[in-house]
């Protein structure tokens, strides 16, 4: 059976279009995350003391008064 050499280079283009396609999604989503963190702790939480992004859920934490991190604000990113 002879495999033509038309049929191939369509099969690897295809293939490698849809890899560039997943690739390219897999950034994006990458790049938005980064963002919505830097919101989360530069913007909704600048005046706590510690911040963490888990989610699209902002939590902001400040001390209590025996020196431990305590919830004070929880917001939702959308």
């Amino acid at each position: 059976m002879k495999i033509d050499w038309k049929i191939v280079a369509i099969v690897c283009l295809v293939l490698l279009l849809v890899e560039n396609i997943l690739f390219g999604w897999a950034l994006w989503s990458s790049i938005n995350e980064n963002n919505k963190m830097n919101v989360c702790y530069y913007d909704i939480c600048s005046d706590y003391f510690d911040a963490e992004y888990v989610n699209n859920v902002c939590f902001c934490y400040e001390y209590d008064v025996f020196g431990e991190l305590k919830l004070a604000k929880t917001e939702y990113m959308k």
